[in-house]
This record gives C-alpha cells, structure tokens and sequence, in this order.
C-alpha cells in the first residue's frame, strides 16, 4: 500500500512539474498565430532547443509536406503550414487556448485544431495522417473534389491552347511591320518619352530617391537595338531580376524569360496568327490580340489558367492610327474607359489622358506636354496634381528625368546615360 502511495505521490509531482502543452490563453498572451472557428488548422512546428536525429526531422517534413500537398496548401477554411512559429491561440468562439511550442518535450509535432475542440498535439510522426483523416476528413474530401474540378478545368484550357498552337503560319515582314509599328500594345508599346529618339545600345539608368543624388533607390541597365528592348536589369537591396526580349527572324518577339537571382520565375511565349497573336504564360493565363487590317488590335482578351474571362479591352483609332479610345471590362462589368487626345498632328505622344471609371466618373487625367523643350507629364486626380516628371532625355536617350509630389518636393530623380 505504502509502494502504491508512494508511486501516486511521485506521479502527481511529476505532472506538478511538467508543463502542460495547452492551457487557456490570458489576455497577456502574445501569439504568432491566432486561429478562430470557423477556421481550422493544421500546423507542424519544431522546439529547436530539443535535438534529435537528423532522420527523425527528416522524416517529419515529408510527412507535413505530403499533407500540405493532399490539402492543395492553405485553404479559407483551413490553415496547413510548416511554420517557424512559436507561439498560437486558438479559438472555438466560447474558449481560446494558448499553445506555446517551447514547452514541447519533443523536437518535432503536430498541432491539429478542429474548430471545436482543444488542440490536439502529437509527436509521432506516424500519426500524422491517421490524426488528419479522423478529425478533418470532410475537409480534404472538399479540397480534393475541388482539385478534380480545377483539373477538369485547366485540362480544357489546355486543348484550346493547343487547338491554337496546332495552326501553322509563318509571319512574313509586313505582317511583322504592321504589329511592330501599329499594335500600340504593351509588348509593341509606342515611345514613352518621344525625344528620347531611337535607343540603340546598352544604358544605365540609375534613380535617387533624393535631390542631390546621394543615396540610390535602385539600378537598371537596358540593352536596346532600333528603339526595341532586349533586356532590362532591375537591381534593389541585393535582389537582381532580369526580363530578357527574344526575336525571331522577321523582328516579332517570340519569347519573354523573367528571372530573379538566376533563376526563372515565369516565360511568356508568343503565337502569331493571321488575325491575331496570342501570349501564353508559363502560369497558365494567355492574352489574346485581335487585329485588324492595317495591325491594330480592335480587341484584348485576358484569361486565366482556367480559360475564364477575365478582362476585355477594345480599341478605337484616329486616321493616324493613334489610339483615342481604350473601353477596358473587368469580368463581365466594372468599365474603365481612357480617352486620348493629342495637340497636334505630329506627334504620337498625347497630349491628355482622362481615366474614367464607371457611370463616367473621372479617375485620374494625365497630361503630355514640351514646356522650354522638356516633355512634363503630370497625373491630377480630384482636381489635384498628384505627381509631375520632367524629361530632359536627348536624341541619344541620354538624360535626366525628375519626379516631384503634389507639393512641388522631388521625390525622385532618373539618370540615363550610355554604358
């Protein structure tokens, strides 16, 4: 009898000492995560102050890594992570638990919250996914049915593209003169800075965020040939990313590669048609441009990687093939018109850009003008000027060019020379 007391004693004192995992939360909590219902989650945690077996925590990732692929990621309804964090509260409305990760005995865990219940916590790793399918079981059928569909979706995206990539035409000159000198496009844009004449060769541009040019904001260096971009090199705070222009034979651009640090982020590939010319991404969204006669694009039509509609623009032109009208649809509403409208006959530049939104009301208006030989653009909205830049860039694309605030203070200040 005595062993027996002795023994419960002990017990009791054990537990006395051993914190417990979870415990309600005090208003003094600081957390790094809050979960409330109904939301649940699902999160792998690690106490780096216990050490185990290299294969152990091995072993724990692919595990969490192979439930956060089965969940598709963090849903609405439920959050699936492998975090860094330490700290959480989770709530299920009436009673909010506070969870503290470095009080946890074992170097790696499992946290499971229903929504409704205490947390769950487990340490071993092979019960992970038992734990998951007895507790949010509804949850990743739903997701799963959602993946099918999703699939079903993107597999019909595909046989348009590939409806569209099986048609063969090979683009002569003219056909690629019209797009590159007409299309007015953001792949095949108009001169932004009308006397910065013909870029031809390789320039650095530099921008300071301050008036006397002491402290930089950020790099690029442009490589041009005949007014065509090649390459663009963005440089800030140690990240490098580079867009890099590929043409075929006859000057149309075939192909633009982004990367950052290296390493490809995304490629855009470009299919001519008589009629048109389609840009697919490497995401899975394409743009597609409907052309008339002359190689002006009448109509855009922007999709997603499920082939959804997303946004339609059309276009309307004067007799100089200069755009006057942009009438922009977001999914099927939400109108954005730009009118265009140019002080002379002679210049492609407009002189005024009005933005408007929808019933007609004015969202910003943008002005183009040459004031003591300087090209100003200015943006107002509500009757305000909101910014103003003023471009000193020569017939050599050499230059400066300047931002000031509605206040008149410079914000920021571009120089473009030749490298």
């Amino acid at each position: 009898m005595m062993k027996i007391l002795s023994f419960m004693l002990l017990f009791l004192l054990v537990c006395s000492c051993s914190p417990r995992m979870t415990r309600l939360a005090t208003p003094e909590d600081k957390t790094d995560f809050g979960i409330s219902n109904p939301s649940k989650a699902l999160f792998f945690v690690e106490n780096e102050s216990i050490t185990a077996p290299e294969n152990h925590i091995s072993y724990h990732k692919e595990v969490a890594d192979n439930l956060y692929r089965q969940f598709g990621g963090a849903t609405e309804r439920v959050m699936v992570a492998r975090t860094n964090a330490q700290t959480f509260k989770f709530s299920n409305g009436t009673t909010t638990w506070f969870v503290n990760v470095q009080n946890f005995p074992k170097r790696t865990a499992m946290i499971l919250f229903d929504g409704e219940n205490e947390p769950i916590i487990e340490y071993h790793t092979k019960n992970y996914e038992r734990l998951v399918k007895k507790y949010l079981s509804e949850d990743l059928k739903k997701k799963q049915q959602i993946g099918k569909e999703n699939k079903a979706t993107e597999k019909g995206a595909s046989n348009v593209r590939n409806s569209i990539d099986a048609f063969s035409f090979t683009p002569d000159q003219k056909y690629a003169d019209q797009i590159i000198n007409h299309s007015n496009t953001s792949y095949y844009p108009l001169i932004a800075f009308e006397d910065g004449g013909n870029c031809n060769g390789r320039f650095r541009n530099v921008i300071y965020s301050d008036e006397k040019q002491q402290n930089i904001s950020y790099t690029t260096n442009v490589t041009y040939r005949n007014g065509r971009m090649l390459e663009y090199m963005y440089s800030r705070e140690g990240i490098e990313s580079v867009q890099k222009y590929y043409l075929n034979k006859v000057a149309l651009l075939d192909s633009i590669v982004n990367s950052e640090n290296g390493k490809r982020e995304m490629k855009l590939n470009f299919k001519y048609l008589p009629d048109k010319f389609i840009i697919h991404s490497s995401l899975g969204s394409r743009e597609e441009f409907h052309l008339n006669g002359k190689g002006q694009v009448e109509v855009q039509y922007d999709f997603n990687k499920k082939d959804k509609l997303t946004k339609e623009t059309y276009y309307q032109y004067d007799s100089l093939g200069r755009i006057l009208v942009e009438d922009c649809i977001y999914d099927g509403e939400n109108p954005v018109t730009h009118t265009y409208e140019y002080d002379s006959d002679k210049r492609r530049m407009y002189s005024k850009l009005t933005i408007k939104g929808k019933e007609g009301k004015i969202i910003s208006e943008n002005k183009s003008e040459i004031i003591d030989g300087k090209q100003v653009f200015t943006v107002i909205a509500d009757g305000k000027i909101l910014n103003k830049s003023v471009s000193t860039l020569n017939s050599n694309c050499e230059g400066r060019v300047v931002t000031y605030d509605g206040k008149g203070k410079i914000v920021s200040v571009s120089v473009q020379k030749r490298r």
